[in-house]
């Protein structure tokens, strides 16, 4: 297939054309060039911006994509770009979108009343009521976070006629290139030595949905070349929901970290290993349908997904800046005055 992707130079896009082009697609990126697309061989490179995309259409229809796959869709503006750009010529695309659609969401971030939701979540939880849900009073309006939804996109093209569209709503995302760290956070202090993390009684019990990085590109991939289309919402997410404490635990396993958990109520937590979230609220994803309907399996474990992240971080040590380097030393040291009070 011939398989166009909007943004695929970071994290997530960078994996869907890795396994896209090894599975012998052809595959053009189109990026504004800030980060150089590393590693990818033989991948085509279309440079501009997103909020210029409906002037590159002529430039898209050269190359001739049988789908489109939207990595970089965020706010009601990219959505009514991207069916400027295609409507009239291309049928098939694939967006991604967020589990942070969910009402549970707002919930979780305390930027609602309503109480809390059931999980797991599956696609026709209750969708948000809140709009725009990080954007904070007196954002500037510049900040990406500012107009950030994807419920009024995913609407617009699942209800575009034009279109044979798929909705994959994506967890925590976590693996190879992860500039979040979703693992970094506690392998630093394993690979650092420490002999205890400290975890919020509330925190340790929450349950957070992930997915591995390699096991959402193969989903993408499966979903273009299922047939007939794969079309509709489809919820990604690990087979295994797992406690913020068992997350800890399956790292510590890969690493072979010896230290302890400590678990402390809430309120014996010092300002800086304080969270301000209602972990009352699990995160838990319903991810079955895709599994279903379609007959999607992952390819990668979770042990497999953990000690391949584990690699790539260790690899690739962040560059902190000043501040986030303060931020650690903040929580180790508020760990180190828990633990010596223990």
């Amino acid at each position: 297939m011939r398989l166009l992707i909007l943004g695929g130079t970071r994290f997530i896009g960078w994996h869907i054309a890795s396994t896209l082009k090894s599975e012998g697609h052809r595959v053009a990126v189109f990026h504004r060039g800030s980060t150089p697309l590393q590693e990818l061989s033989g991948i085509e490179e279309i440079l501009g911006e997103k909020t210029e995309l409906p002037g590159f259409r002529d430039e898209f229809r050269r190359f001739r994509p049988e789908a489109v796959i939207d990595c970089i869709g965020y706010t009601p503006s990219d959505g009514a770009k991207i069916v400027e750009t295609f409507k009239g010529w291309l049928e098939r695309l694939v967006f991604l979108s967020s589990c942070d659609v969910y009402r549970a969401h707002a919930v979780l971030q305390r930027s609602t009343d309503e109480p809390l939701q059931t999980t797991p979540l599956h696609e026709g939880s209750p969708l948000r009521t809140n709009a725009f849900p990080y954007r904070k009073p007196g954002a500037n309006p510049d900040d990406w976070r500012y107009d950030y939804d994807k419920i009024p996109i995913e609407r617009l093209l699942l209800e575009e006629p034009a279109f044979q569209a798929t909705v994959l709503r994506l967890p925590a995302v976590y693996g190879p290139r992860d500039y979040q760290r979703r693992v970094w956070e506690y392998l630093r202090k394993m690979d650092a030595g420490r002999k205890a993390i400290v975890v919020s009684e509330s925190l340790s019990n929450w349950r957070w949905s992930r997915g591995y990085v390699e096991n959402v590109a193969a989903a993408v991939s499966h979903v273009l070349t299922h047939q007939p289309a794969a079309v509709g919402v489809f919820n990604l997410s690990d087979p295994v929901v797992l406690s913020q404490k068992a997350w800890i635990e399956r790292i510590a396993e890969v690493t072979n970290w010896d230290g302890k958990i400590v678990i402390l109520p809430d309120h014996q937590l010092p300002p800086p290993l304080r969270l301000p979230y209602n972990f009352a609220q699990d995160w838990s994803i319903d991810a079955s349908h895709i599994r279903k309907a379609i007959g999607f399996s992952d390819p990668f474990t979770l042990k497999e997904s953990l000690r391949k992240t584990v690699e790539w971080h260790r690899a690739n040590p962040p560059e902190l800046c000043a501040e986030e380097q303060e931020q650690c030393r903040q929580e180790d040291d508020a760990e180190d005055q828990v633990l010596s009070r223990a």
